[in-house]
């Protein structure tokens, strides 16, 4: 009689050699582990599966719950005429800071950078497709949650490119390498790309300049109208006991003060207050015979 192969059975689940093998697998903790070879008699593949299932189940739960904390991630910022940002966020900031977290930021940032087929900018429902370490974007988001506990949410994510512009880019207080809570970028169109490439160090402070100082616009004639309208009506009411002849002349001076303070270029820049913005990129143009034009900004909070 033909005797039948027996399924292989692994030790008691006593072993810790066991349960670290599971959790290396897994990335799930302790009791857990033991729980699910407890329940699979000591069957890894089962015990997998049975930590998969159940692990869908808890991320199904977590994925309602507010997320206040993350990381803004640059991908390939090194070009400064390539790269990708995306906004992520969490619960909790120890977790933004969890290497896990951090890990997976950085490779769903690569996926989407190197996917082609997928729109320059959008949210996580324009990512349907996207595959992140061989499974679907749904998957690794769904094993990630069950491994750290925290509802995760993809907020946002912007492709850069361009053959006739830089994009100088910053990250303050940085996690790492390429993550942080706060981060910008600044669109430098040129006549000469190769050039301006070379000045990047000396343009970084204005990529510092809009995380630092939070500009609005980048000139005088980019900020919405609303906005300068809104404003003139606060100043009016500020002028109730002043004389008629002379309200029109404060309300410019004041309004001019406020476009100044709250545009890009007209900024003090925060290296050197003696000199604004538009006067410090107009010096570095002409030192080195080139066109620099701001043409956008990008400011990324957490």
């Amino acid at each position: 009689m033909k005797k039948l192969a027996q399924k292989k059975v692994f030790p008691k689940m006593s072993s810790m050699e066991l349960i670290k093998k599971l959790r290396n697998i897994t990335g799930s903790g302790i009791v857990d582990c033991k729980k699910a070879l407890s329940e699979n008699n000591n069957d890894i593949d089962a015990a997998v599966k049975w930590l998969r299932e159940k692990g869908i189940l808890k991320a199904q739960k977590k994925q309602d719950r507010e997320t206040n904390e993350g990381v803004v991630s640059f991908y390939n910022i090194a070009s400064n005429t390539e790269f990708t940002v995306c906004k992520i966020k969490c619960e909790t900031d120890f977790v933004a800071k969890n290497d896990d977290f951090l890990n997976f930021v950085e490779t769903l940032s690569k996926s989407i950078h190197e996917n082609k087929d997928i729109k320059d900018n959008g949210t996580d429902k324009d990512l349907s497709e996207l595959r992140v370490n061989d499974k679907s974007l749904n998957d690794s988001l769904t094993d990630l949650i069950s491994k750290i506990g925290e509802n995760i949410q993809i907020v946002y994510y912007k492709k850069y490119f361009s053959k006739n512009s830089i994009f100088i880019s910053y990250l303050h207080n940085k996690y790492n390498s390429n993550c942080s809570k706060i981060g910008s970028v600044v669109e430098i169109k040129t006549d000469n790309q190769n050039t301006a490439l070379k000045l990047v160090d000396e343009l970084k402070v204005i990529a510092m300049q809009i995380s630092a100082m939070k500009p609005i616009a980048i000139d005088e004639n980019s900020i919405n109208s609303k906005i300068i309208d809104d404003e003139k009506d606060i100043i009016i009411k500020q002028l109730i006991n002043v004389p008629e002849d002379k309200k029109n002349q404060i309300i410019q001076g004041k309004l001019n003060k406020f476009i100044k303070e709250n545009t890009l270029l007209g900024q003090a820049l925060i290296t050197d207050p003696k000199k604004n913005v538009s006067t410090f990129l107009s010096d570095i143009s002409k030192n080195n015979n080139i066109s620099l034009n701001i043409t956008s900004m990008d400011l990324y909070t957490i």
